[in-house]
């Protein structure tokens, strides 16, 4: 029998993982540097967006009646939470944070490996033959939003990383943006396709009179939405930091 669609529905993988890196947080404010006010609230709220929407009624419905809550739940955990998480670091916790991590740590957030590790599984998770597979035994789930998780926060790790992983401000530019034109394309598929995609939803109690191939366009302008949303606001970031760092170089070479 299909749950009411405002019953809760729990991973509670993802609740330990919360706990886990509340604790480790703590860890590294008593150990390493006290976080802000400001960097702690980042680092709550990220741990909410992986949190929470998936043990809530947006799981419910996420997993047994509509593709764009699924959509709006992986956003969430993708593109909002791992930067926020990251930003909520203060530079000597994630200097700590890949001095612990080391070699390997260093060479998976190298943006040649994260920005094409996270298309291959923005893409990969969302394969109708991997989706629908993953709907229908349940447990697979876990893997997908696990994966979406790690490739998050390995992309934008390099984004905000301090030294030793420091990378330029035009190569931080470059990669942002082709991240976002990369991602785009699986919005797009959403948007304009005439059919539904999966199986699965196509088979679903529908909701609010939406059928599988709105639901599935609703789904696809939510996603392009959010990324151009996220993506506008880092570009524009560094885009202007861009053209401080080289209005300060143009002052250096002029000299008092």
């Amino acid at each position: 029998m299909t749950p009411a669609s405002t019953s809760f529905s729990f991973e509670p993988a993802f609740l330990v993982l919360g706990a886990a890196a509340v604790y480790g947080y703590v860890r590294l404010a008593r150990t390493v540097e006290r976080p802000s006010v400001g960097r702690a609230t980042l680092f709550g709220l990220g741990v909410a967006l992986i949190a929470l929407p998936l043990n809530s009624p947006l799981e419910t419905v996420a997993v047994h009646y509509l593709l764009v809550i699924h959509l709006l739940q992986n956003v969430m955990i993708a593109d909002w939470a791992p930067p926020l998480l990251i930003l909520g670091l203060t530079p000597a916790m994630r200097d700590r944070v890949a001095e612990v991590g080391g070699r390997p740590f260093a060479l998976l957030t190298r943006p040649r490996f994260a920005l094409p590790f996270w298309l291959i599984v923005w893409y990969g998770v969302h394969l109708p033959p991997f989706y629908d597979w993953a709907l229908r035994r349940g447990w697979p789930l876990n893997l997908e939003h696990g994966l979406l998780i790690l490739a998050g926060l390995l992309f934008w790790w390099p984004v905000f990383a301090t030294e030793p992983q420091r990378v330029s401000t035009a190569v931080r530019l470059a990669y942002l943006g082709a991240a976002y034109i990369g991602s785009a394309f699986l919005s797009l598929a959403y948007i304009f396709s005439a059919r539904a995609f999966y199986a699965f939803y196509e088979h679903a109690p529908r909701l609010w009179g939406l059928s599988a191939t709105k639901d599935q366009n609703l789904g696809g302008i939510l996603m392009n939405v959010e990324q151009l949303a996220v993506f506008f606001a880092a570009l524009s970031y560094f885009l202007l930091r861009l053209l401080s760092e080289e209005d300060e170089s143009q002052r250096a070479l002029e000299g008092p």
